[in-house]
């Protein structure tokens, strides 16, 4: 299948072959590796240094690219931390090391510090997993049996992912991996009914024919398992009997909070991502990888050294949790690889910079007396199309008021290549991209963030309420006197001038 990119490609041919592609301005950066995933019609990894850019590209690649888009979670702890992983990240984990060896398209995100971990063998997952169908003879105890040795939590009533309730000849259950839980109807031995159910309500929402169990754990919690654990915990540690200890306390079954970081003592062997994914996949690196690499491993250094003096929760060493880096380089090169720079590289063989523009200085200057001056004087000196993004659709109507202002009335259209397709100069897309930039006098893509300034990227948000972001005023000049408004702090009130 033929591709045509709007930005030139320099795409790696070949295992150990590495390019370089330079000058990747705002959003050009995100595009470009989308245009590469694209074209190159396998599975992409791309490599970033922390978890925060990881977040930030994959809402930025939704908006360019129209294939899959996944992020591998980091576990959002410290090394050696005495705290495990929230179970949401645990079942987006569980969830994307089923599917990457399976992973024949799109783009899988993880940070440095993901892609050194090692990870539980993948015959863990295809020994552990369990397909359910209505009309399957199976008895509820046993599905119970099946569920606890998988590390399923019985509950009253289910909440989250891992967990399972039963009443009656009915089970509630929360896969793993799995965005909604699932009813399970049984009549006598035989799956009658599967239905998915809100949680809140406990109302049912639709009938499903399957449903795919994942154990609850990225280790096994079965009696087996838990002996080969206190065997392998013999030959490298002291047995402490106390009842605190991490030994005593997986001997009766039971999971201390950091037990992820003695994971490998559950397995024989152990695998890293590298091993999942497929070996025509290629690789994208984005930033410092090599700097990202080091600092995380010093600071693994660091805290193993400060933390392995308890006796009671004695330490593997960091090589038996993590590669070290010249393993990880070593894997890096048995595939393709694009290193992408936000800065400009020195140009020679394998190494090109995109022809793209940063944006002049747009923003928005409420102070003054015409506040939009700078965007209506771009708008009238270049030449191409401008596409305006804005992150949603309540966004978008402040936005159109903005520009209203200036005599700009952008037309709404569903994507990029949408609006350069249009016969408008002058268009709107939504999305999640930062910040824009132009592409010779082709087009300039100006994010909202470009007139109004940054905004915040939130990692993961766990408590329920939250604050619209549809509603925040970004800029003061989206205000007119007399508006009311609701301050954060203050509450109700009415917009009357700004005083530097």
């Amino acid at each position: 299948m033929s591709y045509s990119p709007l930005l030139p490609l320099n795409a790696p041919q070949g295992k150990g072959d590495k390019k370089h592609l330079g000058n990747l301005i705002g959003g050009a950066l995100a595009l470009s590796i989308g245009e590469h995933a694209s074209a190159h019609e396998q599975h992409t990894l791309l490599v970033v240094p922390d978890p925060q850019m990881a977040l930030k590209l994959q809402g930025e690649l939704e908006q360019f690219y129209c294939g899959d888009v996944a992020l591998f979670p980091d576990w959002e702890t410290l090394p050696y931390d005495n705290f495990s992983p929230h179970q949401d990240i645990i079942s987006d984990r569980i969830a994307r090391l089923y599917s990457l060896p399976q992973q024949s398209a799109g783009i899988t995100i993880v940070p440095v510090s993901t892609l050194l971990q090692r990870q539980s063998p993948r015959d863990f997952l295809l020994q552990h997993t369990l397909m359910v169908k209505t009309g399957d003879l199976f008895s509820l105890d046993k599905l119970r049996v099946q569920l606890e040795n998988s590390g399923y939590r019985h509950v009253d009533q289910v909440f989250g992912p891992g967990e399972y309730a039963s009443r009656g000849s009915i089970l509630d259950l929360f896969p793993m991996g799995s965005s909604a839980p699932y009813r399970i109807d049984f009549f006598d031995d035989e799956i009658d009914t599967i239905r998915t159910f809100d949680p809140e309500n406990q109302r049912s929402i639709e009938d499903i024919e399957e449903i795919r169990l994942l154990p609850a754990h990225e280790f096994p919690t079965t009696k087996v398992a838990i002996e080969e654990f206190r065997t392998r915990w013999r030959q490298q540690f002291d047995a402490r009997r106390e009842p605190e200890s991490v030994y005593m306390q997986v001997s009766k079954g039971t999971w201390p909070a950091g037990i992820e970081y003695w994971q490998p003592l559950f397995f024989d062997h152990t695998e890293t991502l590298f091993d999942y994914i497929s070996e025509e996949s290629q690789i994208v690196m984005v930033g410092d990888i090599e700097s990202a690499v080091d600092h995380f491993l010093a600071d693994v250094d660091t805290r193993f050294e400060q933390r392995k003096v308890d006796p009671l929760r004695p330490l593997l060493e960091p090589k038996a949790l993590w590669l070290e880096k010249d393993e990880f380089f070593a894997q890096l090169k048995q595939y393709p690889q694009l290193q992408c720079h936000i800065e400009e590289v020195e140009q020679k063989a394998g190494r090109d910079n995109a022809p793209v523009q940063a944006l002049p200085d747009i923003t928005v200057q409420h102070q003054l007396k015409e506040p939009m001056a700078q965007i209506r004087q771009f708008t009238e000196q270049f030449t191409g199309k401008i596409i305006f993004s804005v992150e949603s659709e309540g966004r978008r109507e402040a936005l159109l008021e903005l520009l209203h202002r200036i005599k700009l009335r952008p037309v709404e259209q569903s994507s990029l290549h949408d609006a350069l397709k249009s016969n408008e100069r002058f268009t709107l897309v939504i999305g999640q991209c930062e910040h824009g930039f132009s592409f010779q006098d082709k087009f300039a893509f100006i994010c909202e963030s470009d007139m109004l300034g940054d905004r915040v990227i939130q990692r993961r948000k766990k408590e329920k309420r939250s604050i619209n972001s549809d509603t925040v005023i970004r800029n003061l000049a989206e205000l007119k006197p007399g508006q009311p408004v609701v301050h954060i702090d203050h509450g109700i009130g009415r917009y009357v001038a700004y005083k530097p």
